[in-house]
């Protein structure tokens, strides 16, 4: 798969995050992030500009690895869930995301990361 840089979130010091492209012009996750309200986005943006600038995210509360097989990480944006991976050269790929209605993880949605992370590894 192919990093397109039209969905860069942001890069810093560390790492470039992404949203994962299906096509150079069409992102689910990215018309999934745009639909959510202000005050997510920008939660979601400062987790995105933290872990690029500073290389880690030390409260679990807001970031932390959902899938160690698979080292699928989750961004928590109040309620949104953000799955992500990292790739070589220093790239995150933000795969998919949900709104989280229970206690329990949604093990589709984190299948579908799973599936869009073996893409990239392939």
């Amino acid at each position: 798969m192919k990093v397109y840089d039209k969905f860069l979130i942001y890069k810093g010091v560390h790492y470039s995050v992404y949203f994962h492209a299906e096509e150079s012009v069409t992102s689910a996750v990215y018309d999934y992030y745009k639909k959510c309200d202000y005050q997510t986005r920008a939660n979601f943006l400062y987790l995105v500009k933290r872990l690029s600038d500073h290389g880690r995210i030390y409260d679990t509360s807001k970031f932390r690895i959902e899938d160690k097989e698979c080292k699928i990480y989750a961004f928590k944006a109040r309620k949104e869930r953000f799955f992500c991976f990292f790739e070589k050269d220093k790239i995150v790929i933000v795969t998919s995301a949900y709104r989280k209605t229970g206690q329990k993880l949604n093990k589709r949605e984190l299948k579908k990361a799973i599936n869009i992370c073996n893409l990239y590894h392939q």
